[in-house]
């Protein structure tokens, strides 16, 4: 079946960002991540950005008409094993992360980079031969559900792997919903998922209520502040916010809504932990507010 035009519109910007933020430039921002793509280019090895990071580079285009500034760069590779990697990468790992990848910190920038027979969820289901195609049915958001090449063959576009193309769904209706249910640490997607509505200021599907609803109640004020300080580097949230997000929770739950449910949560400037000036001065810009026009009724 065609792309709708919005999401063939979608699928193009996006095309367009991440070509943008693979060239090489003068800005001082760039050569970590040129450096780092160049390496995996030289070694032959094919590679695609995924989730998070390609959210991140859509949403900034289509809300500030900026380049975006991931928080963190998620690179999938095949044709390479994770000691190649390793050998490659040594100068630049920070640790090896609990899903089977190495971290890097380059700079300013902090890399997550992984074979992709290591995937967990591509591991976890038997998947002997995967290819780029299967990622997109490994994450737990929808609005995280997409790859796309770093280098396109030559006369062609970059692929997009987004499977039935609910990232980009989700994308057009500001909704964050459960794409994959199975998963290791539930706390943490429960602590994802209020952290990342409240700051798209994002309506949450109808699967992830009811888990944020079977999840959430398991963990105390103090268990979300501690799982924030783990994941992000630094508390978004006071613990108080947390149990007044789940009454929320609990509120919509009970009216049986059928829909996706907009919360009440207190959106935060920024995801970064940037206590240095340099690293303000390169991602506030990314998360300023859209401009906004007067508009008559």
């Amino acid at each position: 079946m065609a792309d709708s035009p919005q999401i063939e519109l979608l699928k193009k910007l996006l095309r367009d960002e991440v070509a943008s933020f693979c060239r090489k430039g003068e800005a001082s921002w760039r050569k970590s991540i040129s450096d780092t793509i160049s390496e995996i280019r030289e070694q032959k090895w094919n590679a695609v950005f995924f989730g998070g990071t390609l959210r991140s580079l859509l949403l900034s285009r289509l809300n500030n008409n900026e380049p975006g500034r991931p928080r963190d760069i998620d690179i999938v590779m095949s044709g390479a094993s994770l000691e190649d990697m390793r050998s490659s990468f040594e100068p630049y790992i920070s640790r090896q992360t609990r899903f089977g990848g190495l971290q890097l910190k380059r700079v300013n920038w902090q890399f997550d980079v992984w074979p992709l027979k290591e995937t967990f969820a591509l591991k976890e289901r038997g998947v002997e031969s995967p290819t780029f195609s299967d990622l997109p049915s490994t994450t737990f958001f929808n609005v995280e559900a997409v790859a796309v090449e770093i280098w396109p063959k030559r006369g062609h576009p970059r692929r997009i792997f987004s499977g039935d193309d609910q990232f980009f769904r989700g994308i057009t209706t500001r909704t964050i919903e459960i794409n994959r249910e199975e998963n290791p640490f539930p706390e943490l997607c429960v602590v994802r998922a209020l952290v990342m509505a409240a700051n798209l200021q994002w309506k949450i599907g109808p699967r992830l209520l009811a888990y944020l609803g079977n999840h959430g109640d398991a963990m105390s004020p103090t268990d979300f502040e501690a799982i924030q300080k783990r994941h992000y580097g630094r508390i978004q949230w006071a613990g108080s916010l947390f149990a007044k997000a789940m009454e929320e929770v609990h509120a919509a739950i009970q009216r049986r809504e059928s829909g996706a449910v907009e919360l009440t949560l207190p959106g935060q400037l920024t995801l970064w932990p940037e206590d240095d000036v340099y690293q303000q001065r390169i991602h506030l810009r990314t998360l300023r507010p859209a401009k906004t026009q007067n508009k008559t009724k």
